[in-house]
């Protein structure tokens, strides 16, 4: 009996290491504030712990879905929907040490993050979902409540919209 609460111990704090910094870094961007959003972290792995049995390949969806939804209601009970904008994403530390010395690298992630800011609020979400936390169509359509499809159309446009606009940004500094 002794060995279920050192397995489930264990198994959060797997989970923790794995899921925290995307989960905040998520979460971060739909309250707009990183503080908030470790707390609504804090209480989603609470939740996670108290619920008991998540299949294994439905954890990631399970939490970033309690994650986004808690965010949504703090935005809700705010009244106010904070987006991204260039000073906010100007003013924002970075959450995680970049590694080596990669300052050209810094940069041009600066210069897109720019861009990116230039995307309609769903977009930057389902992008941010599958190419920061690598998840999958299935899993951002759960998360996002839509349809695998819809996700692949909203990736694709916002990738040809990224393009487009970083092509036409790097033809005016040539």
């Amino acid at each position: 009996m002794e060995s279920k609460p050192k397995e489930s111990a264990v198994e959060i704090g797997n989970l923790m290491r794995r899921f925290e910094i995307p989960l905040i870094q998520y979460t971060t961007r739909i309250t707009g504030n990183s503080d908030r959003a470790r707390d609504v972290v804090q209480e989603t792995f609470i939740k996670f712990q108290r619920n008991g049995a998540v299949a294994p390949e439905r954890t990631a969806t399970w939490l970033f879905t309690v994650c986004r939804n808690a965010a949504l209601n703090i935005c809700r009970k705010e009244k106010r929907m904070l987006y991204l904008d260039e000073e906010l994403i100007e003013s924002r530390k970075d959450e995680q040490p970049m590694p080596f010395e990669r300052i050209e690298q810094r940069e041009a992630s600066g210069f897109l993050m720019k861009i990116l800011a230039t995307l309609p609020a769903r977009q930057q979400e389902v992008l941010q979902l599958k190419f920061q936390n690598d998840l999958s169509y299935q899993q951002i359509a759960e998360i996002t409540k839509t349809t695998t499809n819809n996700v692949g159309v909203l990736i694709h446009t916002a990738l040809k919209t990224l393009r487009k606009r970083y092509g036409q940004t790097q033809n005016h500094l040539i």
